[in-house]
């Protein structure tokens, strides 16, 4: 029993973690091919689809960075304690308590990276008027819904930049 609960709790680790890289990958592959906030809506860029001005975009672009940079931190971290789970479930007795402190750890950080993009749209939300505020909540629910999936995230090369093979 305790095996199929760490399992799942590996298995969801993995899930979160792979949700969190693909977010990054497609953001920076947006910034690249559209430019301004790296982020596009259903009808165009952040920017068009909010009408932000100059100024916000400086600032989405501000937070964005610093967020990126702290997601990245966390990824980090994340990825050092799952190779220390593998570590540890590839030994020859594995310690269930270890294995446990191990997934309390990684969990952590990743509430850590929830906690800094929650931080980062708060902070985003307060650049915006009343107007731009709805629309950016809505946006973000229709995101949550999944109703704005994204179009197509190619095969990533070094950086996060498109591969010059694609399509091949």
């Amino acid at each position: 029993m305790k095996n199929q609960v760490l399992r799942l709790l590996l298995f969801l680790s993995l899930a979160i973690n792979l949700g969190v890289i693909a977010t990054i990958a497609w953001t920076r592959y947006e910034a690249a091919a559209g430019g301004s906030t790296g982020v596009t809506s259903p009808s165009g860029s952040l920017r068009e689809h909010l009408d932000l001005t100059d100024e916000q975009v400086r600032a989405f672009e501000e937070l964005h960075r610093d967020l990126e940079t702290r997601v990245a931190a966390g990824r980090e971290r994340v990825h050092e304690r799952r190779q220390a789970l593998f570590e540890t479930l590839g030994g020859p007795s594995p310690d269930p308590a270890a294995i446990d402190a191990i997934l309390g750890d990684i969990s952590g950080v990743q509430a850590g990276i929830q906690r800094a993009v929650a931080e980062s749209l708060l902070a985003q939300a307060r650049l915006l008027s009343p107007d731009q505020r709805g629309r950016f909540v809505e946006l973000l629910r229709d995101r949550a819904r999944g109703s704005t999936p994204p179009r197509h995230l190619p095969l990533l090369g070094p950086g996060g930049a498109p591969r010059s093979d694609e399509g091949q």
